[in-house]
């Protein structure tokens, strides 16, 4: 059965579709439809923007056909109930991101040589970041893939819809892995993962408790991908201007000015 669906795949599930399965892993199957990928992930992963979650993850076979009437997906020795529910990801507006919680910014970068890279492209802007890092490492989704979708998510929960085809077509334009282009492509459209969602607002908000749990399930997500999208959010949030909330202004007293 389906439980939920990102916003990427939930528009698939209710339509006749017909697609194939590219790739099957321990906790992920991705099928294609079209120019779509999809993935249908196991109890106990977090939703997504391509993500599907499903009350058990069915037996696919890489190659198989797929197809769904928009009530029932199903595959040659399996078969799934829903749509479901539609999931999508929600993020800070540019001025509660002013407002950020700067030291809970700095507890993501962690170390690393992709991120010592990005961090040094991203002051000569976005193309640049992209040269340095696109398609950097291996994987379903390079590391450096991962810092720039987390990037790719500030700038478009900063910059709104205004920025959203100019983002598009930077990712667009990265060498890297199927997987990796469809995450950055929604990165685009402002949608990641649930706990980078759940961060952005934390560190907005100045929630430490907030953020640090989502830091952590960020943390968990793969080998390293999460760590890496952690830091590309805090990248992203260095770039921006900066302003001192009105409570803590008002809690610092009259002498407290804005700093940008």
């Amino acid at each position: 059965m389906i439980v939920d669906a990102g916003l990427g795949a939930a528009g698939l599930l209710r339509r006749p579709v017909s697609g194939r399965v590219v790739s099957v892993h321990r906790k992920a199957a991705y099928l294609r439809f079209g120019d779509a990928l999809v993935a249908l992930v196991a109890p106990g992963v977090e939703p997504g923007p391509v993500h599907v979650r499903c009350t058990t993850l069915p037996p696919c076979r890489v190659g198989e056909a797929v197809t769904g009437d928009g009530s029932r997906l199903a595959g040659r020795q399996w078969a799934l109930r829903g749509p479901g529910a539609v999931w999508w990801g929600t993020s800070p507006g540019p001025l509660e991101l002013a407002a950020r919680d700067d030291a809970l910014v700095r507890e993501a970068l962690v170390p690393g040589e992709v991120i010592v890279a990005a961090a040094r492209a991203l002051g000569s802007g976005l193309d640049a970041l992209v040269g340095a890092v696109g398609g950097r490492g291996p994987g379903l989704t390079p590391a450096g893939d991962d810092v720039l979708a987390g990037v790719v998510l500030v700038d478009r929960a900063a910059g709104g819809p205004a920025v959203e085809e100019r983002l598009t077509a930077v990712c667009a334009s990265v060498p890297t892995t199927e997987v990796a282009r469809a995450f950055l492509a929604w990165a685009a459209r402002g949608q990641s993962v649930a706990p980078a969602h759940d961060w952005l607002g934390a560190v907005a908000a100045g929630d430490r408790d907030a953020a640090s749990r989502a830091l952590a399930r960020l943390h968990a997500l793969g080998a390293d991908s999460g760590r890496h999208l952690a830091a590309g959010m805090a990248l992203g949030l260095g770039q921006l201007p900066r302003v001192v909330s009105q409570t803590a202004r008002a809690d610092a007293g009259p002498g407290l000015r804005h700093r940008v």
